[in-house]
């Protein structure tokens, strides 16, 4: 199995914030009640992302992002939901590439961290910069949330939201991740080992994996537009993202997905 491709979905395939017996309550009934304030006062915001078929769309990302927001547009009419669009090319692709870094046998996943590297593109040429993400994510949320994720020597942000989806049998799950980001030269990363990565960030170097861990790379081709936004009652337009991954450049799409958010709430307030 290719790692992209997994690592896209495990999260919301996952148990998450499953309870048994509890499925018939929304998402944030059971959240509140298995967590009582103040635990997720740090989880600030939530993103909403829901998986596409590419067979249920059409061939290309330009043609799908334009078939797929006709469609969220209708459905929004009937429904009593409202969505604007921007101004100016909301239908705009935009390439970058999302590349995944772990050991061979995957052990940065196994305990529980994810390296990853977004890299943008101008005229079809590659930036010489990228954004690098770290992110803990534990089936143990007092994990997640005590990881510290401390980025040393350059400037960064950090982030802890929830992520909700759709999961086995049609159910609404969600689970939390935590991350820190940098944006860097991409050569200052030298040979990309794991030593590479911790002189930024020295939790890394703390996983029983020696310094010089050679990482492989698994890259991603993302195309993504940003059409507009849904406006949700309590909060900001919420930003749409509608996004389609191939493992190489204009190759086959072999997932969509749709996504919105907010960041300005805790899940004490939506």
């Amino acid at each position: 199995k290719r790692l992209v491709p997994l690592l896209l979905v495990a999260g919301l395939s996952g148990s998450g914030w499953a309870m048994a017996g509890e499925e018939a309550k929304p998402l944030y009934l059971r959240q509140i009640q298995a967590h009582p304030a103040p635990k997720l006062d740090d989880v600030a915001g939530r993103e909403y992302k829901f998986l596409i078929d590419p067979a249920k769309t059409k061939d290309t990302p330009a043609a799908a992002f334009r078939d797929l927001w006709a469609r969220v547009q209708a459905a929004a009419a009937k429904h009593g939901f409202t969505v604007t669009e921007k101004d100016k090319n909301p239908l705009k692709v935009e390439m970058t590439t999302k590349e995944y870094l772990d050991t061979a046998d995957q052990a940065l996943w196994k305990q529980g961290y994810l390296i990853r590297i977004t890299t943008k593109y101008k005229a079809g040429i590659a930036e010489g910069t990228g954004k690098v993400t770290v992110k803990a994510i534990f089936e143990n949320l007092d994990k997640t949330l005590a990881a510290p994720l401390t980025v040393v020597g350059i400037k960064s942000e950090s982030e802890c939201q929830d992520n909700v989806g759709m999961a086995a049998g049609g159910t609404i799950h969600g689970y939390v991740e935590k991350g820190a980001s940098f944006s860097i030269t991409l050569s200052d990363l030298g040979k990309m080992t794991l030593g590479d990565f911790g002189k930024y960030l020295p939790e890394l170097l703390k996983l029983g994996l020696p310094a010089d861990t050679k990482l492989v790379s698994n890259k991603a081709y993302s195309y993504r537009a940003r059409p507009g936004y849904v406006v949700l009652p309590g909060t900001e337009p919420c930003g749409i993202s509608m996004e389609g991954w191939a493992l190489k450049e204009d190759g086959p799409i072999f997932l969509y997905d749709f996504s919105y958010g907010y960041e300005d709430l805790t899940l004490y307030e939506n």
